[in-house]
């Protein structure tokens, strides 16, 4: 039986970081942290810091500081309002429905979602709007429709 001299590799081993690190005082993990155990490097969990230490870092991803309005928790009824200038001249350019009937130019309040109709604007031509209850239409817009020779009329 033949036998092989047994040789001896000798594998050269990774060489240790902390061997790089010689001479260096704090070996890459910073003076004020404590040596890079427990969360001295983190600056903290979550958001915390955006205020002092990670201000810069927050802005430029567009954090902005400062309260965000409110919590409503009351039912929103919506109001939507219209000047009685505006409602004619949207009347007159078909954007709104109406009719003309005795020369007059009719506007039926009760499909569109108005619920408040207010003075300001102009009305030249004689406006005939038919007004559901639910609509509140206040005394300057009644005066200008009934200036030009307008009514107003409450439909129930």
């Amino acid at each position: 039986m033949i036998t092989m001299p047994r040789i001896k590799l000798k594998l050269r081993r990774k060489r240790r970081k902390i061997i790089k690190f010689r001479g260096k005082r704090y070996s890459g993990y910073g003076q004020v942290s404590g040596g890079h155990r427990g969360s001295g490097q983190r600056g903290g969990f979550g958001r915390a810091g955006i205020k002092d230490h990670m201000k810069i870092k927050y802005l430029k991803e567009g954090f902005e500081y400062g309260s965000r309005g409110f919590t409503r928790h009351a039912q929103i009824r919506p109001i939507f309002p219209i000047n009685i200038g505006k409602l004619v001249y949207l009347a007159l350019n078909g954007r709104i429905e109406s009719t003309t009937e005795d020369d007059k130019l009719v506007i039926n309040l009760s499909s569109l979602p108005f619920k408040k109709i207010l003075g300001g604007g102009q009305v030249e031509l004689p406006v005939k709007l038919i007004v559901p209850s639910d609509v509140l239409i206040t005394k300057k817009a009644e005066e200008k429709i009934k200036s030009v020779g307008g009514e107003v009329v409450k439909a129930t």
